[in-house]
């Protein structure tokens, strides 16, 4: 058999799709990477304050550094201690990117401590993947 170039490419695509068709798209997973968990907690006192003055600045930054949300704006229960605020969102992202968000970031926290009480900001190391 002669292979010429458009022969091989043939069999590459080929190869290629049947490959993909066996194997299932995997979700990417950097080795080595712990993922970082936020959770952020206050008790609103002023909705519209706290959505025009604060979340619109926050909202950028927290794209920026593809913060990503688990829970946001749910109803919260509180099972054991002391009563959560009403406000509770939690977080995860890379420790690179949580650390660069917060450093952007942090001066802002003022602007939504304007318009809730209780304010907390965490975070805790998660399980590396």
């Amino acid at each position: 058999m002669n292979w010429t170039t458009p022969t091989i490419a043939a069999a590459f695509v080929f190869g290629a799709v049947i490959g993909s068709a066996y194997s299932p798209a995997q979700p990417l997973k950097a080795a080595g990477i712990t993922p970082v968990y936020a959770i952020y907690e206050a008790n609103v006192t002023d909705q519209d304050g706290y959505k025009n003055q604060f979340l619109s600045v926050l909202g950028p930054k927290l794209e920026k550094y593809h913060v990503k949300f688990l829970a946001r704006g749910g109803k919260v229960q509180t099972l054991i201690g002391d009563e959560a605020n009403n406000r509770v969102v939690i977080s995860q992202s890379t420790r690179e990117d949580m650390t660069a968000f917060w450093n952007e970031a942090k001066d802002d926290f003022k602007i939504g401590q304007k318009y809730s009480t209780g304010m907390r900001y965490i975070t805790v190391e998660g399980v590396e993947q």
